[in-house]
């Protein structure tokens, strides 16, 4: 069975999630690209594993998560 998303890609649209959609500055720094990194395999995964997941609401929500401590 072939991945709906690969982590690029939900990295891409978390990124653009974030900084276009939601204007949130983000500076890359390692800890903030760690984070982004883990959210976007997070998210793949998520994706690729269910079924029914609606890819863009799945990395959403996620979003909502980063830079939160």
């Amino acid at each position: 069975m072939a991945a709906r998303i690969t982590k690029e890609e939900a990295l891409s649209f978390l990124l653009t999630h974030l900084v276009i959609e939601k204007n949130q500055p983000i500076a890359l720094d390692q800890m903030s690209l760690f984070e982004l990194m883990n959210l976007a395999a997070q998210g793949a995964d998520t994706i690729n594993n269910e079924e029914e997941a609606i890819p863009h609401e799945i990395l959403q929500e996620l979003a909502q998560n980063f830079g939160a401590d």
